[in-house]
């Protein structure tokens, strides 16, 4: 790449980086929430919520976890691969780190925006509607922050980044369609987890997951326009 693009990739980055310690200032500002031990009214919430909200489940917790790492691996391994088949090991070197830095930007700019909206919207996690909350939650200050859920938002952010992996490198792979597929399953069933163990509402997983998924889709966009990579339908 040329020194213009390569300014404009570092560029993209260390606005990320401002505004996620920008998010993270604002969160200190605003300082944490502390509950009184009353418990919350689910009639508080709308109709739709409501009918999936759950109680804290936390082995349902940890399998969402378990999956969204699983996703995160799924995507190096991808990259990996790619650079392992490559006939060209330079130029697959450089697709390999180009796709690493997309990777980390669509990150940092997902959970950036995430957290932001965390701090300002201050929603209360279904579990704390139910009897024995989340005890973590409530001593930490989470318990307010279900909206928008950040595991989905993660989770599409991947899939938005898969699906762009495949439509520029490797758009005549045999494995597109049924990498993409199981990917996308994959994070369904994290928003899923995530309502069924209590963390969100139906609509934080729905936001989350259009966040994560536009942040990528966006940042993977720009960023092979900048470098004058084409991009095939």
């Amino acid at each position: 790449m040329k020194k213009k693009q390569v300014l404009l990739m570092v560029g993209i980055f260390i606005l990320g980086l401002v505004l996620m310690l920008c998010s993270a200032v604002v969160k200190k500002y605003r300082g944490s929430a502390e509950w009184n031990g009353n418990s919350y009214n689910i009639e508080n919430v709308n109709s739709v919520d409501a009918k999936f909200a759950r109680p804290y489940n936390e082995k349902l917790d940890n399998l969402g976890d378990l999956v969204l790492s699983c996703l995160c691996a799924g995507t190096m391994l991808l990259v990996l691969i790619s650079f392992v088949i490559s006939k060209d090991k330079r130029k697959g070197i450089k697709e390999a780190l180009f796709e690493a830095y997309v990777f980390l930007i669509s990150y940092i700019y997902s959970n950036a925006v995430c957290s932001f909206l965390k701090v300002f919207a201050g929603r209360i996690r279904p579990y704390m509607y139910f009897a024995n909350p989340e005890q973590k939650g409530i001593e930490t200050g989470d318990f307010y922050h279900s909206w928008p859920s950040g595991h989905s938002a993660n989770s599409f952010m991947i899939i938005a980044f898969v699906v762009f992996f495949f439509t520029v490198c490797h758009s005549d792979s045999k494995f597109k369609k049924p990498v993409i597929v199981l990917f996308f399953l994959a994070g369904i069933a994290v928003m899923v987890l995530r309502m069924l163990s209590g963390n969100h509402f139906l609509t934080d997983v729905l936001s989350g997951a259009a966040i994560g998924f536009v942040c990528a889709y966006f940042m993977d966009l720009l960023c092979n326009r900048i470098r004058g990579k084409k991009i095939e339908d």
